[in-house]
């Protein structure tokens, strides 16, 4: 078989042949898609035809040479479920061409100097430009077969013989006239779709398709400096009713190996109500996102990151109804200087205190404070507890609550028995002779 044979020719050779028509629409979809990944390289990238073009002359720096840039290139579209051919030139139609010639099993290698340009195309074929059939085949009567043998015509015969476009075509070819691009914009959104080959009726076969999704979007918001903090993920069958997850996180993400994490919590956790056909992913609200820096040891801001994802794979795992947080609230009355969150996954210190660190106190405060206050034996007016207390600091009123219907009107005290032992005590104004345990020193 052979590119542009008839179907019924090419199915006396293939009995068991398969013809798909071709859909245009998705195809430059794709294109889109991919170019909205590239993007993550280079802000210079635009459609050209059914490939993608590159500027990548001020990011070479960045990404360490041709050579290197051209592997995460060639990994990451692997990895995306695409097999590409890349070429390298000074000229974007160069650098299709050489592509095309990879495509097509010709030798040929990738030029980074205009002045090489005229001697590496030399000997590929004219069938590699999008020109019109009729004017290859004319060229091809004349015995013009390759660049070599149409490079060496007169210009004005050329051009008078076959029109300006071909002129202008090889002038842009060899870059003796600019090729300016239109860059490609992603959108302000993140969506894509993936048909499956087949039903799918387990949530872990689902991973390996939803990974290639993911480091789609990785690259989409890469390109864009941001991340997500909202992810909607939706499961389609042919005939049912589509299963719905929706993932949240503390702060902004785009990793695409941490994302799959909480994904594969989240789809074990799921019934799926039929077979899968088509995953659906979604972000709607793209959020500035700062590179987290790695340091050779982990300070605050690491381990502070580290314990956040932690609660998130959590919540992913056991439910959000099932992590709890502490956190401290501005009031003076001890019970409720903090307060336990339930339902949502807690926030790292450095977010959930902003705001409500509370004033300082004047008084030394326990480690432990006892869930309810123990009243306590008295003897002449001083409290006992192991033996008589011995006041050490004190009295620190707390008058406070009268707003909420919970008042309280104490005076604290710093006490120490016989052994030691140090204790938080209070007695209530309107009751001076009765005393409370409220809290035990380290």
């Amino acid at each position: 078989m052979r590119v542009g044979q008839a179907i019924a020719s090419a199915k006396v050779l293939c009995g068991n042949l398969h013809v798909l028509l071709r859909d245009v629409a998705v195809e430059q979809e794709a294109l889109e898609q991919l170019a909205a990944w590239c993007v993550q390289y280079t802000p210079a990238v635009s459609v050209d035809g059914q490939g993608v073009a590159l500027e990548v002359e001020a990011s070479l720096r960045l990404f360490g040479g041709h050579a290197r840039l051209t592997a995460a290139l060639r990994n990451g579209m692997h990895e995306l479920g695409y097999r590409a051919t890349i070429g390298i030139a000074p000229t974007p139609m160069a650098a299709r061409l050489f592509a095309r010639a990879e495509a097509q099993g010709i030798g040929v290698r990738s030029c980074v100097a205009i002045g090489e340009l005229g001697g590496r195309i030399a000997g590929l074929p004219l069938f590699l430009l999008d020109w019109p059939q009729r004017t290859l085949a004319l060229l091809a009567d004349l015995g013009i077969l390759r660049f070599k043998d149409i490079l060496a015509l007169p210009r004005e015969g050329l051009a008078r013989r076959f029109g300006p476009e071909v002129m202008a075509d090889l002038d842009r070819l060899t870059g003796r006239m600019p090729d300016p691009r239109a860059p490609y914009v992603p959108p302000p959104t993140f969506h894509v779709r993936l048909e499956l080959a087949s039903e799918v009726e387990s949530t872990q076969a689902l991973l390996f398709p939803l990974r290639r999704l993911l480091s789609q979007m990785e690259g989409f918001l890469r390109g864009r400096g941001a991340g997500v903090q909202q992810l909607t993920l939706t499961l389609e069958p042919v005939r049912s009713k589509s299963t719905r997850i929706e993932l949240a996180f503390a702060s902004p993400e785009r990793e695409a190996d941490f994302i799959l994490a909480l994904a594969r919590e989240r789809l074990g956790r799921a019934q799926l109500a039929a077979p899968t056909l088509v995953i659906d992913l979604r972000a709607e609200a793209l959020l500035d996102y700062t590179p987290r820096a790695a340091t050779w040891l982990p300070g605050r801001e690491e381990q502070t990151l580290g314990s956040e994802r932690l609660l998130q794979r959590l919540s992913a795992r056991i439910g959000r109804e099932r992590v709890f947080g502490i956190a401290l609230s501005d009031d003076h009355r001890p019970e409720h200087g903090w307060n336990q969150g339930r339902g949502q996954t807690p926030k790292p210190p450095t977010q959930r205190l902003r705001g409500l660190t509370p004033k300082p106190h004047f008084g030394a405060r326990p480690l432990w404070l006892l869930h309810r206050p123990q009243k306590l034996v008295s003897e002449d007016g001083m409290p006992l507890h192991q033996g008589r207390l011995d006041f050490i600091a004190g009295p620190e009123r707390i008058e406070a609550g009268w707003w909420d219907g919970e008042p309280v009107a104490r005076d604290y005290f710093v006490a120490a028995n016989p052994g030691g032992e140090r204790f938080w005590v209070y007695r209530e104004h309107h009751d001076p002779k009765c005393w409370y345990l409220h809290g035990v020193f380290a």
